[in-house]
């Protein structure tokens, strides 16, 4: 069951809103419950085979934590506990013939959960809101990834588990823009990706880029418009989820797109994977004498342990996370090389591009790393590679209005991700305050229409592409 289906729409979320209203009479305790019985009914309608899965895996983390916060070596058990949630995943995600509906996106938040305990300077979370945290059905199956320090202290409060108009016209807001990215502006272009991707080797240059450019659309669109859908679910029951996107395909550089890209993913592996690593070269070098400065970096043995080591291990990480296929590899393979080419301009001092330049040079390094992405084998991939780069020929473009209509709806997607302000930015008026949604008939009238055409646009839509992660 997915956010955009008409079961969704029409009965769980009614459902559960109402049920929440009901339960928030009888105070905080059975306001949470109801959420959490709402959660497993969600997993369980969509992948009921893997229920319980995950709520052997929710009670034991929360065994595992308990247990760190009493011993006096907290640290042996985070290491234990990671271990056991990556052998979990790697034996549903990469050796089970059916894997596991969003199970990277709930592990990986438990792991960020224990790795946020380890110190020992937090207090527990209570069983109650720790269940609610770990597989709250917004982020359930495709994030974003809940950040512990952020989202505990949200589940605990006492206060706040009630409906509130705000919280309802915000959350019904930044749902109905996700819904209307997935259904109205990622969906239809599946009839252009799919037999593009399906047949590389017969795409001439046009077809092969009209493919290509499609899909990276369809990816943004598909993933942030859940994202969107997430945040508002959560905004609608009063608790805030961080951002995902933040106008990735405008990033100057393939750093910067990062940072801008499934953002809570990234945040992740930089705070449990990247920032550690690099600490631990940085202490090996200054133990042994060597320098860590800038000058340093430049050199080849600095640059490659300093920099190179640590965002390689990261990308691969990145790379296992979609699936342990050799197009999955070479993507992160392949970024890794961006984002070192990118690292030695800045330590090298390289003159700046102009930022257009910039930006264009970073999206289609983007690009070509989205073929890799879709493709199924590295031999699909080099074969629509290859023809969007003329090998397989130019090909004859018979100008007609099919044709026409397609050029014209690609460049207004673009011209919606290039230009348009971000869902929050609309929603709470973030640095666009005269855009900002606000209280009137016109804005009613605005949302009205949306929900019209993103209800009628829902009945056939199809699986978020992300849920396979």
């Amino acid at each position: 069951m997915t956010f955009s289906s008409l079961p969704f729409l029409f009965a769980f979320l009614p459902l559960v809103l109402c049920g929440f209203a009901l339960a928030a009479r009888r105070g905080e305790a059975a306001a949470k419950a109801w959420l959490i019985a709402a959660s497993l009914l969600f997993y369980g309608l969509g992948a009921p085979a893997f229920l319980p899965l995950l709520v052997l895996s929710v009670s034991g983390n929360f065994v595992l934590l308990h247990a760190m916060h009493r011993s006096a070596r907290p640290g042996s058990w985070a290491t234990l506990g990671v271990a056991l949630n990556l052998a979990v995943l790697g034996w549903f995600k990469y050796l089970d013939p059916m894997p596991a509906l969003g199970l990277s996106f709930f592990t990986f938040s438990q792991i960020g959960c224990l790795l946020y305990h380890a110190g020992g300077d937090t207090d527990p979370p209570k069983a109650r809101d720790y269940a609610l945290f770990a597989a709250f059905f917004p982020a359930l199956l495709a994030g974003p990834i809940l950040n512990p320090g952020e989202l505990l202290p949200q589940f605990a409060r006492r206060d706040g588990w009630w409906l509130t108009a705000d919280n309802l016209a915000i959350g019904s807001g930044f749902f109905l823009i996700g819904l209307l990215k997935k259904t109205v502006l990622a969906d239809p272009l599946s009839s252009v990706v799919g037999p593009g991707f399906a047949d590389p080797a017969a795409l001439t240059v046009f077809p092969a880029w009209q493919a290509a450019t499609a899909y990276s659309l369809q990816l943004y669109f598909d993933f942030s418009g859940y994202t969107d859908m997430a945040i508002g679910l959560a905004w609608m029951f009063g608790l805030r989820f961080p951002d995902n996107f933040d106008r990735p395909y405008r990033a100057a550089s393939v750093i910067e797109y990062w940072q801008r890209w499934h953002m809570s993913l990234t945040r992740f592996l930089m705070t449990n994977v990247h920032a550690p690593l690099t600490m631990a070269v940085l202490r090996w070098r200054k133990r042994h004498h060597r320098p860590i400065g800038q000058a340093a970096q430049a050199g080849c043995a600095g640059f490659s342990t300093m920099i190179a080591g640590p965002i390689l291990l990261t990308m691969v990480l990145i790379s296992l996370w979609h699936g342990a296929t050799m197009p999955f590899l070479l993507f992160g393979l392949l970024h890794t090389a961006f984002l070192l080419v990118n690292h030695l301009w800045r330590v090298k001092r390289g003159s700046a591009l102009p930022t257009l330049a910039s930006m264009a040079l970073t999206y289609l390094c983007v690009l070509v790393g989205s073929v890799l992405f879709r493709a199924t084998t590295v031999g699909a991939a080099a074969s629509m590679l290859a023809a969007m780069a003329g090998l397989h020929g130019l090909g004859a473009i018979h100008f007609d209005i099919r044709l026409a209509t397609d050029l014209a709806w690609l460049a207004a997607l673009y011209a919606i991700v290039w230009l348009a302000p971000t869902t929050r930015q609309w929603m709470t008026g973030d640095r666009r305050p005269r855009l900002a949604w606000r209280r009137s008939p016109q804005w009613a009238m605005i949302l009205g229409c949306a929900t019209t055409l993103g209800v009628l646009a829902a009945g056939g839509t199809g699986e978020f592409l992300y849920f396979r992660f």
